[in-house]
């Protein structure tokens, strides 16, 4: 995630404070003082302070006999609190579990942050891996349906920015390497209104995706269906799933802009 640039202005405790919890977005391991204050940087003073605070506040647990942290249940706090006052969020849920029931399927929402998907929803299928599940989790955008999608329904600066981040090493054989290659998909995708990505991310994942349109005419989301072969194949999925996907990302897109 790109960090922002901080405000002349900044409450330093908080500022630490928060750093220390967002150590744990990317691990499931527990972690003692000693590993919290090497991954944070801090002074392991500060570290034992805080760690302390936000465990009497319920955002961190602590393990009794060996002493070490995990999220706590009040950091789904924050998630339920962004959550609920997702507009986009609230219109888009109802149609995503629609397409899901009926072609027994995942369906992701995605945004852009940078230089990173982030997923808003996701209704899982039912033979889907755990971490599929979750929503939070963030990919690369420029090898990512999604990221490609929303780019393409963007203005060029974001491509740009996005593509200025490197592309990441490759998770398979097909991860794309080239940013001329990765223009010219997005470049595809503006002119078809959809993109289909292939085994990008995972050995046998192809993923079609649709923009969301907001009222600004410019993509703030975008829908994803992604499928495994050998069941599918991409001429199959023009012809099924095509359709099902920007048909859906239409309806949520008409929804947005009656506001």
């Amino acid at each position: 995630m790109a960090k922002p640039e901080k405000p002349q202005i900044l409450a330093s405790t908080l500022d630490r404070g928060l750093r220390i919890m967002q150590l744990f977005r990317n691990t499931q391991d527990e972690m003692s003082l000693t590993e919290i204050t090497e991954r944070s940087g801090l002074e392991k003073s500060a570290v034992q302070r805080l760690a302390y605070t936000l465990h009497a506040l319920g955002y961190l647990d602590r393990d009794e006999k060996s002493r070490r942290y995990r999220p706590g249940l009040r950091m789904l706090d924050f998630a339920y609190a962004y959550l609920i006052h997702d507009r986009l969020l609230e219109r888009a849920y109802p149609r995503m579990v629609e397409v899901s029931r009926k072609y027994n399927s995942t369906v992701n929402l995605g945004v852009l942050d940078g230089a990173e998907v982030v997923y808003k929803a996701r209704i899982p299928h039912a033979s889907v891996a755990f971490d599929a599940m979750l929503i939070g989790a963030r990919q690369p955008a420029a090898v990512t349906a999604i990221g490609q999608i929303i780019s393409a329904f963007s203005s060029d600066d974001v491509l740009e920015k996005m593509l200025a981040k490197g592309l990441p090493a490759p998770l398979t054989a097909f991860t794309c390497q080239d940013p001329e290659e990765v223009r010219a998909r997005v470049a595809g995708a503006k002119r078809d209104g959809f993109i289909i990505s292939n085994q990008q991310l995972m050995l046998q994942e192809v993923v079609v995706a649709a923009p969301v349109i907001g009222a600004n005419r410019k993509a703030i989301a975008a829908i994803s269906m992604p499928v495994y072969m050998p069941d599918w194949n991409e001429p199959r999925i023009r012809e099924e799933l095509v359709p099902v996907v920007t048909e859906a990302a239409r309806s949520i897109s008409s929804i947005i802009s009656q506001g």
